[in-house]
């Protein structure tokens, strides 16, 4: 298990005062809006010490070989383990109104909106700090922005990568990384992503009935054509490669990796007109296009 020395200790508490907690969960699947929570952890960083939360959750649901294959957590571990409703509770006490950061924290946030929304809890006032756009802006010429490729790169510990307490530990040593090549001029604040309390705006976290289709094309993560209402290509058929439905402060999206510009984008639910699954020849004509655009950073 990581731990932090004192001087990193200082490092953070100068960019967050109050304290911060390192957050991390383990999922059935990629999409908050469809998928379930089965590992949340967390490490939490104040003036008065270092504690941790470590716990495996029940889903209710069975859960996936090919997640399975990725954190290797299977039903028989999670059996007897408590639901969600019994430690979102506990989480929140522990969290109190603390900063989180986490590693594409947008995905960790929507799983853990989405359960309270369902809770009918109400969250609480958290900003939300991403150590992956942290690391991209303060971090350069990295191999890629993965947490394990960053954990190699940055000479952290990572032993047991794609388990919740493990990963939160990491992403908390990568944004003492980031802020130490700041220097004096050490600015936490570029990796915030929102504030929790700001999903209240976000009153309907479900699939609009006619994007139904959509579903079983984001599991399987296949590659789409969708016509959009913005963007550069307003109102005309572009490919992607759909990865995840999220909730987001200002509504729900696609996540997606879009073929043309080899970008991967956001794209309002309520701005799809339309969608239709690219198959065979065509998708991979699509996948290989893209491997050849270097995207603007």
């Amino acid at each position: 298990m990581s731990e932090i020395s004192h001087s990193e200790t200082e490092i953070l508490l100068r960019a967050f005062p109050k304290g911060v907690i390192a957050v991390d969960l383990e999922t059935t699947g990629l999409s908050p809006l469809l998928d379930r929570i089965i590992e949340l952890s967390a490490v939490k960083v104040t003036k008065d010490g270092i504690e941790t939360f470590d716990q495996l959750i029940n889903p209710g649901i069975n859960i996936p070989q090919n997640t399975i294959d990725i954190h290797g957590i299977t039903d028989e571990m999670v059996a007897t383990s408590p639901k969600i409703e019994d430690v979102l509770p506990r989480f929140r006490e522990f969290a109190g109104d603390l900063p989180f950061i986490a590693h594409n924290a947008k995905f960790d946030a929507g799983f853990i909106v989405y359960a309270a929304h369902h809770l009918n809890t109400a969250w609480q006032n958290n900003d939300v700090f991403c150590s992956c756009r942290f690391a991209r802006l303060t971090l350069k010429d990295m191999p890629n922005y993965k947490l394990g490729t960053l954990s190699e790169e940055l000479d952290i510990t990572l032993e047991n990568h794609h388990r919740a307490l493990d990963d939160a530990w990491a992403s908390l040593h990568i944004y003492i990384k980031g802020l130490g090549a700041q220097g004096e001029k050490m600015d936490a604040q570029i990796g915030k992503l929102f504030n929790l309390s700001e999903f209240s705006k976000n009153k309907d976290l479900s699939i609009p009935t006619k994007l139904a289709g959509i579903v079983k094309m984001v599991e399987e993560q296949r590659v789409l054509l969708i016509r959009y209402k913005g963007g550069s290509m307003r109102g005309q058929l572009r490919p992607i490669k759909a990865i995840a439905l999220l909730p987001l402060p200002a509504g729900n999206i696609l996540y997606a990796h879009c073929l043309k510009t080899n970008l991967f984008k956001s794209y309002s639910l309520n701005k799809i007109i339309e969608f239709r699954e690219v198959e065979g020849k065509e998708a991979r004509e699509f996948i290989k296009e893209a491997k050849t655009i270097r995207p603007k950073q």
